[in-house]
This record gives structure tokens, C-alpha cells and sequence, in this order.
């Protein structure tokens, strides 16, 4: 008979919102932008697939003379005949087990393996019926109202934790995907959204627009998802840049600022040249008014 292991409820949260927290902005993100990178998805990829394999794959079944222990790539044997002793744990200890509630196999000479069942009384009074002479020791029925009290107070801190992570993430992500948008007004280019800033007009000492943007070689402070990218980035041949655009949507504006350069395009190429003529509008009245 085939029982599989309890899950707590808490340890699926800490397993897998990590997990699915790097995997969304690292395979899923860039590949729906067109970004995708191979080398990304077959590092990360099996270290999904494989505690998947573990999270689904654990279980334990009892036969007529043995009990078989597997998770994931773990395969153990144990004959009922070897079997001394069964009791309760909340031993940590590292083992095929995906709850708490834990009972401790103690076989052989002085080996033990830990395992949890979502039905321990009923794995328990299996066990005892293909081999009477096994011992059970300590209480095996379900935590008394005390322990149910703090078992509840303990996921009801983690699913907190856990939503406002969540709430964190999610809202750095709204964010970082938002298209930044510009407006000139009053002799100043604003850019709002993430790593926004104000730029005066009179401060621009060059206005270009291009097809392309030199190489990314590295991010020193900013958001990067897939193809948009947002805050300070090294680029080939120019150095440091601080960067608005998308990527995949040509052309791009290039604002040389004394205090550095500014490459900037938005979500519509129309919308683009727009925004440079009348930007460089701007700054060649601002150049007469001088």
C-alpha cells in the first residue's frame, strides 16, 4: 500500500516561491519578450524539474515483507523483519520527508531513516499487522490542541511573510515593466516611472537618435527584465549610461547630459520620433534664448 508524504503547508511556501520567484523574471519574463537565454534556462530549468521530482516523487509503500522509501532519485528497502522500532519526531534532520510530522524507522543496528506520512495511524497499524513484534513508541495520533495552537500560529506567520513578499515583488515587477513617460515642460525633460529624474534642458549638450544601442555588458544599478531596462548600465565602447528603453523597439534617443548620458525610447517608434523632434525643439530654442 502506497503512502504518500504530508506536505506542510509552511515548508511549500519557503520551497516554492523562491523557486518560481527567480524563475519568472529570468526564463519567463525574458522569453515572452523575446529575450531568452538558453544558458539561463539549462541552469535553472533542472533545478525546477528536480525538486519538483522530489516534491511530487516522495513517498513510501509497505509491502508484504518490506518498506519502500522514494524521493526524487532516493530509493531505500527496508524489510519489515528489520524494522525495531517506530515512534513520533519533529527531528529537522534532513530526510524523505516533506512535513514535521515526522516518524523516526529505527532498523538494523543503530540505523533509523525519518519519513512522513500523511496517514501515520494508518501506516503505523499497517506496519504492526505484516510484523506484530515491531515497537512503537510515544503518542502516534495527531498533535494534541496545544501544538495544533502553535503549528497554526507558526503558518499563519509564514503566509504573512509570505503575501508580503509577494506584494514586494510583485510590485517591483509591475514597476520595473512599466514604460517610463516624458514630458517637457517649463525647461525641463521629466522621465517618471522607476530611476526617474528631471533634466534640464539647459544641461543637454547633444541630442542624437538612433537604430541601435552599443552592446550591454553589465548592470550596476537598475532593473533589467527581458528587454527592458531601466537604471544604470555599462555599455560598449561609452561606459556608463543610464538607460530607459526597450530594446526590441528601435529607434532609441541619445541625451548627452553633463552629468552623463541618457538613452530613452518608448513602448510606439512613432511615439519615439515624437518625442525627439520635440525635444530637440526644446533644447535649440533653449541654445537661442542663451
Amino acid at each position: 500500500m502506497y503512502f504518500p508524504s504530508k506536505r506542510d503547508l509552511w515548508l511549500s511556501l519557503v520551497v516554492w516561491i523562491p523557486l518560481l520567484g527567480g524563475f519568472i523574471p529570468t526564463v519567463l519574463i525574458p522569453f515572452k519578450n523575446g529575450q531568452f537565454d538558453p544558458v539561463i534556462a539549462i541552469i535553472f530549468v533542472p533545478i525546477v524539474v528536480f525538486v519538483a521530482w522530489l516534491w511530487i516523487g516522495t513517498g513510501y509503500t509497505v509491502t508484504e515483507e518490506d518498506l519502500k522509501i522514494k524521493s526524487g532519485p532516493i530509493r531505500l528497502t527496508i524489510p519489515l523483519e528489520n524494522i525495531t522500532s517506530i515512534e513520533s519526531t519533529r527531528n529537522p534532520i534532513s530526510s524523505p520527508a516533506l512535513s514535521m510530522d515526522r516518524l523516526e524507522i529505527n532498523y538494523g543496528k543503530g540505523k533509523f531513516v525519518i519519513i512522513s506520512p500523511q496517514d501515520k495511524e494508518g501506516f503505523i497499524n499497517l506496519i504492526v499487522r505484516r510484523y506484530p513484534k515491531v515497537t512503537i513508541n510515544g503518542n502516534i495520533k495527531k498533535l494534541d490542541d496545544s501544538r495544533k495552537t502553535r503549528t497554526k500560529v507558526m503558518i499563519g506567520v509564514v503566509v504573512v511573510l509570505t503575501v508580503l513578499t509577494l506584494a514586494g515583488v510583485g510590485t517591483q515587477l509591475y514597476f520595473s515593466n512599466k514604460p517610463a513617460e516624458y514630458s517637457i515642460q517649463d525647461g525641463t525633460l521629466r522621465i517618471s516611472g522607476e530611476y526617474g529624474e528631471k533634466i534640464t534642458i539647459s544641461d543637454i549638450v547633444g541630442i542624437t537618435m538612433k537604430e541601435q544601442i552599443p552592446k550591454i555588458q553589465l548592470k550596476t544599478n537598475g532593473s533589467d527584465l527581458g528587454s527592458k531596462k531601466k537604471g544604470y548600465f555599462n555599455l560598449k565602447d561609452i561606459g556608463q549610461a543610464k538607460l530607459f528603453v526597450d530594446t526590441q523597439k528601435p529607434p532609441f534617443i541619445f541625451i548627452n547630459v553633463k552629468s552623463g548620458l541618457r538613452i530613452v525610447n518608448t513602448e510606439v517608434p512613432t511615439e519615439t520620433v515624437k518625442l525627439y523632434n520635440e525635444l530637440l525643439e526644446a533644447w535649440k530654442q533653449n541654445s537661442v534664448t542663451k
